[in-house]
């Protein structure tokens, strides 16, 4: 059984780099976009959001393993995928939405 980090790679934490960047761009979303939304209605379409990209990732991620590409070089586990990244995403969007 793999041991799951708080932080590290991908594949074997539920947070690493990339969840800095969706710090980020969650903010700049309700910033540019969400910000005259009431707080439930663009909380709601930030999670559709995010879950969306997730669902996409993973379908990219599987038609790379098929077509033996290696654009994606390591596999997220899943609670970095549906965790960690969702998260991330969701403190991008409260910091932008009340700050």
């Amino acid at each position: 059984m793999m041991k799951v980090k708080l932080w590290g790679k991908k594949s074997e934490a539920i947070f690493d780099y990339w969840s800095i960047g969706h710090t980020i761009w969650f903010y700049v979303i309700v910033k540019l976009f969400l910000q005259s939304y009431s707080l439930e209605r663009a909380l709601l379409i930030c999670i559709i959001i995010a879950f969306s990209w997730e669902f996409i990732e993973r379908a990219l991620e599987d038609f790379d393993q098929k077509r033996k590409k290696v654009f994606f070089k390591e596999k997220e586990c899943w609670l970095n995928r549906y965790v960690g990244d969702v998260i991330s995403g969701l403190a991008g969007f409260f910091i932008g939405y009340f700050y």
